[in-house]
């Protein structure tokens, strides 16, 4: 978290540092505020932090553990889609049809929209 926020030399960096998001200066500076706070908000250690707003900062109002394949689906890449409206990344509807996550992409990226994507 600090080092793809504060190290321009980071892999990461333009996507988080580059983009204006920062570390709160209680967490930066004060490793015991952060351990603390991650304590007494659901830290266990297969979790992963995440923002809650993803343009915003690292900042405990800001932040929640999730595990990591809920991560995954909060990227910048994930491409959701609408049906009825309900809005879900695409995996999920491939999930919730049983249609592989491959043909449901494939039709979003032809232009195949709403109940089209999960029909049989």
């Amino acid at each position: 978290m600090k080092d793809r926020c504060n190290n321009p030399n980071a892999s990461n960096y333009t996507n988080y540092g580059g983009r204006g998001i920062t570390v709160c200066e209680q967490w930066n500076n004060d490793f015991m505020s952060f351990f603390n706070w991650a304590n007494n908000n659901g830290y266990e250690e297969q979790l992963t932090i995440e923002r809650m707003d993803v343009n915003g900062n690292y900042e405990p109002l800001n932040c929640k553990w999730i595990d990591m394949r809920a991560q995954s689906r909060n990227k910048q890449s994930t491409v959701y889609a609408e049906i009825n409206g309900i809005q879900k990344p695409l995996i999920e509807w491939a999930e919730q049809s049983g249609i592989s996550y491959k043909t449901i992409t494939t039709r979003w990226y032809r232009g195949w929209r709403g109940h089209d994507l999960i029909k049989r």
